[in-house]
């Protein structure tokens, strides 16, 4: 029965964007789904030029924000789960913060950002550490590497972001020279 709210409540979250002053456009790019050995698979593909490999979509800023929202919804849920000794939750939970940390790094792949791929990657690598924990039966280990991850929320958030979430609204800082369309 918690699974199944889990998986309504996160498809309710999941239709619904917007953070403060940021767009209300709906995420038109579904996210990475997991492949093989939780290995997030990259977003569908634009189209062909030529012979020319196919070139992710271009992820907006206003999709990093919405996927931004899931991974806050999920690390709580994730650590909730695991303090009431829920793991499978904390599994979904998990998986989803993997996934979404894929998107990230694209996000910042595109924008040639390569210090916020690089926390992108360890985050995603932490969540990962924290599902194979979890699919091992160790929710000890699976709470540290959230921890991990966390941490490295918190690097890249004092490099990229301004604003509160609740006086002034999230944004990147102009440093980041990452501006909405």
């Amino acid at each position: 029965m918690r699974i199944l709210c889990s998986a309504v409540i996160l498809a309710v979250v999941m239709g619904t964007v917007g953070c403060g002053s940021k767009s209300d456009t709906a995420q038109t790019t579904p996210p990475a789904q997991p492949a093989q050995g939780g290995q997030a698979a990259p977003a569908p593909a634009a189209g062909r030029q030529g012979g020319a490999a196919p070139a992710a979509a271009q992820i907006t800023v206003a999709e990093h924000s919405a996927t931004m929202k899931t991974i806050a919804q999920s690390i709580q849920g994730a650590n909730k789960s695991l303090k009431g000794g829920d793991t499978a939750t904390a599994t979904t939970s998990v998986d989803t913060l993997a996934t979404s940390f894929a998107r990230i790094e694209t996000f910042y792949t595109q924008r040639k950002k390569p210090d916020a791929v690089k926390l992108a990657q360890t985050a995603r690598s932490g969540a990962q550490d924290a599902l194979a924990a979890l699919k091992a039966g160790d929710a000890m280990k699976a709470q540290t590497a959230l921890g991990t991850t966390q941490g490295t929320c918190a690097q890249c958030h004092k490099m990229y972001r301004e604003g509160d979430g609740k006086t002034t609204p999230y944004a990147f800082n102009a440093a980041s020279g990452i501006t909405p369309p």
